[in-house]
């Protein structure tokens, strides 16, 4: 997503290039995936959130295709479906030039603690250009939860292959700017919420990010997508990725003693670190 990449699918996700409309060719995707950790433009919660994630997805011989997903949060005590998504959209390739536009909903648990849970739709593009040795990628969204984020990467990228074509690497490097509405969101209901055993003896604790509607820099993201061929029809895959957060946000914490009486607030600078975190898949074509 946003920004034309799906957290959920190991953030973000390039054009199909099997399923556009220069194959003519209409089909199925069948996927598994396990993505190590929720990190969503370099923000995660203080809990790491692993997602197990069966997909289905149709795409038709014209670039019109229809995807839905259901990501299971394994871990004792909080195993559950986290979220379930759908998406559509259209996608076009040729051999230079690649384009994509897709709508997704999601429906997050009311438990979940994604960073990105408050976001219940999306629309995102994805333009690229390949000019042999490098190939710059634009990507241009829209997060919809209380209020709306508009968001912005770009990329550049280079994929060859080896092993009889079987194995394609393709490293990238990428920066995505956008607003922080979604954060808010996740501090205000999510990061210290009840249900996670927060407040039980102080009172209730709730957060609020300052210019969470500023436009600016998000994270700066290295990755390098390994993607094996074991059958015409199946394929491995595996992304590890860096990504290195920019623009700590200034959050104030309010507590409400649980008893009643006046609260308290906090205010500090948020101090971000690198995150690593890979995904590792298979997708069967029918």
């Amino acid at each position: 997503m946003v920004f034309a990449y799906n957290a959920v699918n190991a953030q973000k996700t390039p054009v199909n290039k099997d399923s556009t409309s220069s194959k003519k060719k209409s089909h199925w995707d069948l996927s598994l995936s396990y993505l190590s950790d929720n990190v969503y433009l370099g923000r995660r919660d203080s809990t790491s959130v692993p997602y197990i994630t069966p997909t289905v997805a149709y795409y038709d011989k014209s670039g019109f295709f229809i995807s839905g997903s259901i990501s299971y949060l394994p871990g004792a005590g909080n195993s559950r479906i986290d979220v379930a998504t759908i998406e559509g959209g259209y996608s076009y390739t040729s051999d230079k030039l690649n384009v994509e536009i897709t709508a997704g909903k999601d429906f997050y648990s009311d438990q979940s603690y994604a960073v990105n849970s408050a976001i219940g739709g999306r629309l995102s593009s994805y333009f690229s250009y390949d000019f042999g040795f490098i190939q710059p990628s634009l990507e241009l969204g829209a997060d919809f939860s209380e209020s709306t984020d508009i968001g912005a990467g770009f990329g550049l990228e280079h994929s060859f292959t080896l092993i009889e074509n079987k194995l394609e690497i393709n490293p990238a490097v990428k920066v995505n700017a956008g607003m922080l509405n979604f954060y808010n969101y996740y501090y205000k209901s999510r990061r210290y919420s009840p249900s996670r055993g927060n407040g039980k003896n102080s009172g209730v604790i709730t957060g609020a990010i300052a210019d969470a509607s500023r436009f600016r820099i998000m994270d700066y993201e290295c990755s390098s997508a390994l993607e094996y061929t074991l059958h015409k029809k199946i394929k491995v895959n595996f992304t590890p990725t860096l990504a290195i957060p920019e623009n700590g946000s200034f959050i104030t914490l309010t507590t409400k003693p649980s008893g009643g009486g006046g609260g308290s607030t906090k205010a500090y600078q948020e101090n971000l670190s690198n995150v690593f975190y890979w995904s590792l898949g298979v997708k069967i074509t029918i």
